[in-house]
C-alpha cells in the first residue's frame, strides 16, 4: 500500500503541509511571544509610572506625607500587583503596601498560562505585611523598580515597587495569547484537511492516466498491438507519453505486419528456385528427363538466383550494419548517370516504352563511385519493370547548391498511400501477387535507400496508385 504512486503522493503533500504549519507555528510564537514580552515590559514600566503618578500627585495635593496622602494611595486599585514601599529621605518606610498571597498566586498563575512558568519558591509564596521588599529582592523571578519622588525641584521621598516576573498579565494578555494559539491550531486542521484533499485530487489526476497508461502498455506486452490510449488529460508531459505509447503501439503493430509479409516473401523467393531445382533433378533421377546441358542449365541459373538473393541480403546487412567499406572519390556523376541511360535504352526500346534522360554537365561530386551507380540501377530497373508498354520514364540530374538531385519518374502501375511508407524496407513488395507475377526481390530500394543514407543524402517517394512514381534522390556535393 505504502509503496503505491496515489499513497506516496497524499502522504508527500500532507508531510509537506504538516511540516510547514509545525514552521508557521513554531516561527509565529516565537515572534508573537518576543513581541508580546516587548509590549508587556513596555506595558509594565507604563504601569508602574501611573503608581509613581499617582503617589507624587498624592504628596502634592496634601502637601506632605500625611495620613491623607496615604488613605489616597491605599484606595487606588492601581497599587494593587504591586509591593509598594515610600520612603522618606532618610530611608525610612512611611507607607507600605503588599500583595496578598491571592494576588500573588493569582499571577503566579497566570504567568504559567502564558507559558513562562515564573515558579517561585514555597517558602515565599505566603506573604505578610511586614515583610520587606528588600527580603524578595534577591528573589527569583522578582522584579524591583524604584523612583525619586520630586516636590519643587527638591527630593521629598523615593518609590521602590516589587511585583513577580518581567511582568504582570491580566486575564485578557492570557486569552489573547490562548486566542492566537487557538487560530494556529485551527488553521493547522483546516490545512490539513485541505491538504488530504488536494492529495486525493492530484493523485486522481495524476494517477489515473498512468494507470491507463500501464493497462495500455500491459496489452502490448500480451500482444495486443494497435492498442491506443484515449487520455482525457490536459498535463503536456502525460499527454506527450500517451502519445508517445500510441506511436509505439501503432509501430509495433506495423512492424508486426511487414514482419509477417517479409517471412511470406522470403518463404516464397526461396521456394521458387528450389522447387524448380526439386522437379529437375527429379526428372532427371528417374529417367523423365535426359541431363542435357539445357536442363542442367536451367538448375545451374536457379543456384546462381538462390546465391544472388543471400548475397544481396547480406550486403544490404553490411550497410545497414556500417560495415561496408566506402571508397570515395570525386568524379563526374554526370557522366556516370549518362552511361547508365545508355545501357538502359535497349531495354526501353524493346518494351516500348519512351526513356528521355535529361542530364545537366558536369555535375561533380565525391562519393563511392560503384555503390551510387548500383543505386540509380535498382531504380532504373525498377521503372523498367513496373511500366508497362506505351508507358514513359524520364531520368533527370541537375545541382542545386548544396546539394545535387536526381529524378527518376514513370508513368508506371504507382503505389498505393499505405505501401508507400514501407517500400524501402527489405524483401516488401507493395503489390504482393502482382509483383510475384512481374518479378523481384524487393531489395533494390531498400540497398539504395540505405548507400544513399550512408552517403548523408534522402531518398523519397511521390506515387499515385494507376499514375506512375517519382523517385527523388539528393546527395551532398561533398561529404
Amino acid at each position: 500500500m505504502i509503496n503505491k504512486l496515489r499513497t506516496r503522493l497524499i502522504l508527500l503533500i500532507l508531510g509537506g503541509t504538516i511540516l510547514s504549519i509545525a514552521l508557521v507555528s513554531f516561527i509565529t510564537n516565537i515572534n508573537v511571544l518576543k513581541n508580546f514580552d516587548s509590549y508587556m515590559l513596555k506595558e509594565q514600566d507604563s504601569r508602574f509610572e501611573v503608581v509613581a503618578e499617582l503617589i507624587q500627585n498624592s504628596y502634592d495635593r496634601r502637601q506632605g506625607w500625611t495620613d491623607k496622602a496615604f488613605v489616597d494611595i491605599k484606595a487606588s486599585s492601581l497599587i494593587n500587583n504591586f509591593d509598594i514601599e515610600v520612603r522618606d529621605n532618610n530611608s525610612n518606610v512611611i507607607f507600605s503596601s503588599y500583595m496578598q498571597n491571592a494576588m500573588v498566586n493569582h499571577h503566579h498563575n497566570m504567568m504559567n498560562r502564558m507559558g513562562h512558568g515564573m515558579m517561585r519558591k514555597k517558602n515565599h509564596m505566603m506573604r505578610n505585611n511586614f515583610t520587606s521588599i528588600e527580603n524578595y529582592a534577591e528573589e527569583e523571578n522578582y522584579i524591583t523598580q524604584k523612583r525619586d519622588l520630586i516636590y519643587n525641584n527638591e527630593k521629598v521621598g523615593s518609590l521602590l515597587a516589587g511585583h513577580i516576573g518581567p511582568y504582570l498579565i491580566s486575564e485578557k494578555d492570557v486569552a489573547f495569547a490562548k486566542d492566537i494559539n487557538s487560530s494556529i491550531f485551527f488553521a493547522a486542521i483546516i490545512s490539513i484537511i485541505t491538504a488530504i484533499i488536494l492529495g486525493i485530487y492530484s493523485s486522481k489526476i495524476f494517477v489515473n492516466p498512468i494507470l491507463q497508461i500501464t493497462d495500455a502498455a500491459n496489452s502490448i506486452r500480451k500482444g495486443k498491438l494497435g492498442t491506443n490510449i484515449d487520455l482525457d488529460n490536459r498535463i503536456i508531459e502525460l499527454q506527450d507519453l500517451s502519445q508517445s505509447i500510441n506511436h509505439l503501439s501503432k509501430s509495433l503493430k506495423q512492424a508486426e505486419l511487414l514482419r509477417a509479409r517479409l517471412t511470406a516473401d522470403i518463404s516464397h523467393e526461396l521456394r521458387t528456385p528450389l522447387t524448380i531445382l526439386q522437379s529437375h533433378i527429379e526428372a532427371i533421377s528417374d529417367g523423365v528427363w535426359e541431363a542435357s546441358p539445357d536442363k542442367l542449365n536451367i538448375c545451374k541459373n536457379e543456384v546462381l538466383r538462390l546465391i544472388k538473393l543471400v548475397e544481396e541480403l547480406k550486403y544490404l546487412t553490411d550497410i545497414e550494419n556500417h560495415n561496408l567499406d566506402l571508397k570515395f572519390e570525386k568524379y563526374s556523376l554526370s557522366s556516370d548517370i549518362r552511361d547508365i541511360s545508355h545501357s538502359f535504352l535497349p531495354q526501353f526500346n524493346e518494351k516500348n516504352i519512351e526513356f528521355n534522360a535529361h542530364i545537366k554537365n558536369e555535375v561533380i561530386i565525391t562519393a563511392d563511385r560503384d555503390r551510387i551507380k548500383q543505386v540509380f540501377i535498382n531504380l532504373l530497373s525498377n521503372a523498367l519493370e513496373f511500366t508497362p508498354g506505351g508507358g514513359k520514364v524520364d531520368i533527370e540530374l541537375f545541382k542545386e547548391t548544396p546539394a545535387i538531385r536526381c529524378i527518376i519518374k514513370d508513368s508506371g502501375i504507382g503505389i498505393e498511400d499505405k505501401d508507400i511508407p514501407y517500400i524501402f524496407e527489405r524483401l516488401y513488395k507493395a503489390d504482393l501477387s502482382r509483383n510475384r507475377k512481374i518479378g523481384g526481390r524487393g531489395i533494390g530500394l531498400s540497398i539504395a535507400k540505405t548507400v544513399v543514407e550512408s552517403h548523408g543524402g534522402t531518398i523519397h517517394v511521390e506515387s499515385k496508385k494507376g499514375q506512375g512514381s517519382i523517385f527523388i534522390v539528393e546527395l551532398p556535393e561533398n561529404l
